[in-house]
């Protein structure tokens, strides 16, 4: 059985801004700063995007607790992920 998640508003101040690199066959490259101030790019469909937003815009990016959709387990998910994942090194 999950526990309730809090329905408290989000706040903006913990909120991330984040700068729209590259937009290209469908995949978009997104800015963060990471814990040294450093800019790292992390590639995302570009469905997850606002309508409209292009290249070079900056967004607000924040997140916030949900229940799973209703079609998805949780504990299903890792085990078919965790499967599938060899444990070994990767390279990019």
């Amino acid at each position: 059985m999950s526990t309730p998640i809090s329905t408290s508003t989000t706040d903006k101040a913990s909120a991330l801004h984040v700068y729209v690199d590259s937009i290209e066959s469908g995949i978009v490259k997104l800015l963060l700063r990471d814990e040294r101030g450093e800019w790292k790019g992390y590639n995302l469909p570009a469905t997850v995007l606002p309508p409209e937003t292009k290249e070079g815009a900056w967004l607000r990016l924040s997140l916030e607790p949900s229940e799973p959709p209703a079609a998805i387990n949780s504990e299903t998910l890792r085990r078919e992920l965790s499967t599938a994942d060899s444990g070994g090194d990767f390279s990019l």
